[in-house]
């Protein structure tokens, strides 16, 4: 599926991945709330290291082989 396709259901509380990507590694959304330091949504990818901020790549967005992961 493409990057649009995969980003819907990340917003439902889904993960996301590429195929190529190392088993351990998804993107999910987090939604704040009052108690949060952040105010906006956002995407950070979560493996094996720990979470940080996604940072996408023109070829991830373009990318047509998306999974979704629970």
């Amino acid at each position: 599926m493409n990057f649009g396709q995969a980003f819907e259901q990340v917003k439902t509380g889904k993960g996301m991945r590429l195929p190529q990507w190392e088993k351990d590694v998804v993107i999910k959304a987090q939604f704040p709330d009052e108690h949060s330091k952040m105010t906006a949504p956002y995407l950070y990818v979560e493996s094996r290291f720990g979470r940080v901020p996604w940072r996408e790549t023109n070829i991830e967005l373009f990318a047509d082989d998306w999974e979704v992961v629970e």
